[in-house]
């Protein structure tokens, strides 16, 4: 699973974040490259800041999202012994979505991501909850 810690409207992977001479060069290079209104920066600067300590472990992350690997989705399908069409169509899901999260090239958002784990820890529930 890849822990990301939500910046604004931002995300920035929680591991692998820039040193401060990265993170300095990123603010400069963005406020001499784009047209970036100050308010804009300003949020920009602060969560950038706030994301560099949370990853050095200094403080905590307001919110946390734990997005499912692509091999978690696949698993989950698998669990219940359904195809990708089938389980498209039993849970009311597109047939592309489902491939492209097991592709990686698609992630699900949050409500997707909390349906699949609904559907990992119940999925006859969920098929009732569908049919009603």
């Amino acid at each position: 699973m890849q822990t990301l810690v939500p910046i604004g409207t931002f995300e920035v992977k929680a591991r692998g974040l820039l040193g401060k001479a990265g993170f300095d060069d990123m603010l400069e290079f963005l406020a001499r490259r784009h047209a970036m209104d100050d308010k804009l920066f300003k949020e920009l600067d602060a969560n950038l800041k706030q994301a560099v300590k949370v990853a050095k472990g200094s403080s905590a992350p307001a919110s946390v999202y734990v997005i499912l690997t692509p091999a978690e989705i696949k698993a989950i399908r698998a669990r219940v012994k359904m195809s990708q069409a089938v389980f498209a169509r039993s849970f009311q899901l597109s047939l592309d979505t489902i491939k492209g999260w097991e592709q990686g090239k698609r992630k699900p958002d949050a409500a997707a991501a909390n349906y699949l784990r609904m559907i990992r820890a119940d999925p006859e529930h969920v098929q009732r909850a569908l049919a009603a």
